[in-house]
């Protein structure tokens, strides 16, 4: 089975009408890249170069007078996997959003983590301890699971408001399944 198809008008890169920047990290190696009034700059350094779509996931690059086939696909883990003139490998990009989150020191998964209750393995709910529209603290206890003939206590990593319950008492649930929503 492969990789689905990307779609790449989502990936930054490809909209070079509007002024963005972003990292691309691959092997090692980090790119800060940055599009300006449609020039490509990368680690500080302006770059002559067309991009030219052929098929939904097959462009064409031209770099310094040369040209190379590229083909993106969804990755794993939130990578992209980019093929260059054969040559596969994996890049993850970080846009402006994300890159604004890590200069103030906050990591977006851990964010979205503290708004999100989820079942650490499979399940059966005993009891649900919030309703929506209340408010909770960290570490006030949400749900109560019985996994694997003990009862787990799920509390809230950080404060907020309970959005939405995704689940009732008697419900079973599996491993990582959405049980509540906070807002912040």
């Amino acid at each position: 089975m492969h990789a689905p198809t990307a779609n790449f008008n989502a990936y930054p890169i490809y909209d070079t009408m509007k002024d963005q920047r972003f990292r691309a990290e691959t092997r090692g190696n980090t790119f800060d890249i940055a599009l300006r009034d449609g020039q490509l700059w990368i680690d500080d350094a302006e770059v002559a170069y067309s991009f030219e779509p052929i098929s939904e996931a097959h462009f064409l690059l031209r770099v310094g007078g040369k040209s190379w086939p590229v083909t993106i696909e969804a990755g794993v883990r939130g990578a992209v996997s980019v093929t260059i003139a054969g040559r596969r490998t994996e890049v993850h990009v970080k846009g402006e959003k994300e890159l604004l989150l890590e200069r103030y020191g906050v990591d977006e998964a851990d964010a979205d983590a503290e708004r999100e209750i989820r079942a650490p393995m499979p399940g059966l709910v005993l009891a649900v301890n919030v309703e929506p529209g209340q408010s909770v603290r960290a570490g006030e206890g949400m749900v109560v699971l019985e996994a694997m003939k003990m009862e787990n206590e799920l509390r809230a990593a950080g404060a907020g408001v309970v959005s939405r319950v995704h689940v009732a008492p008697g419900d079973a649930v599996g491993k990582s399944a959405l049980l509540i929503e906070l807002a912040p």
